[in-house]
């Protein structure tokens, strides 16, 4: 299956650890646009790609009926693709794919050098959501979001201050996944207990999505380091403050070449 596949080497490499960037649910590899050469120009090399059905990856006749599994078997191909052991970089949805991986829940564990959960979908999605309903604590109108409202866009994913003009341009690019994918997501979870692969979790202080409480527990649960960084919406790669974002990962990095 052919895939959107970016990639970008730097000039003067200065970590041995490829980073592969997957985006989350409705997004492309687009989402990666600022932090890709962010990133190149901090001494990695740095790969992007987009789901089938996302980005300029094309969908394939039965893509109404993918799930969570076809989406881990790309990444888990992509991951054999890059090579070198890379850090997996997995926003929203995506992080929830990159947990399945490295727990196993969905065969052998890849050979990763370290994985980075940026704002990531929780390890019990349905949970997580039945548990904000309960506490009636305010949560994006999703029907809404499916019909990509510029509004309701910017309240998932962005600060108020973004332009128009850049949220519409990232706002006519966002495509709706399959019901099965978030049906399945909810059925099959990560096994945290069964990790081996060291993890960062990375929160937006104001995600509206998965909040700060949200990264806190999956930070608990696997036992590793929290970052949060202020101010930052859900699209953390598209925000002004990435690059406290970026300097995290660099220092992960860094600490698993020791």
């Amino acid at each position: 299956m052919h895939i959107e596949h970016l990639t970008l080497a730097p000039t003067q490499r200065r970590f041995s650890q490829p980073l592969l960037l997957l985006h989350g649910a409705w997004h492309g590899a687009w989402a990666w646009e600022q932090a890709l050469p962010d990133l190149v120009a901090q001494g990695f090399e740095v790969h992007a790609i987009s789901l089938p059905g996302h980005g300029n990856s094309p969908a394939p006749p039965n893509h109404r009926y993918a799930t969570v599994l076809n989406y881990a078997r790309v990444l888990r191909n992509a991951i054999a693709d890059v090579g070198g052991k890379p850090i997996v970089v997995g926003h929203s949805s995506g992080g929830y794919v990159t947990q399945l991986l490295i727990t196993g829940a969905v065969g052998p564990r890849p050979p990763l050098s370290g994985a980075v959960l940026l704002c990531s979908s929780p390890v019990a999605i349905n949970a997580y959501f039945i548990d904000r309903g309960m506490r009636g604590v305010p949560m994006v109108d999703i029907r809404a979001l499916l019909r990509r409202d510029p509004d309701i866009v910017r309240q998932a994913f962005f600060r108020p201050t973004m332009s128009l003009a850049e949220l519409e341009r990232h706002r006519i690019r966002l495509v709706a996944e399959p019901p099965l994918v978030s049906l399945s997501s909810m059925i099959l979870r990560p096994r945290p207990a069964q990790n081996r692969t060291p993890i960062l979790v990375i929160a937006a202080e104001r995600d509206a999505i998965f909040d700060l409480e949200c990264q806190q527990e999956t930070a608990a649960i696997y036992g590793t380091e929290l970052v949060v960084v202020p101010e930052a919406t859900h699209d953390l790669m598209l925000d002004p403050a990435w690059p406290l974002a970026r300097d995290a990962i660099a220092r992960f990095a860094a600490q698993q070449m020791v």
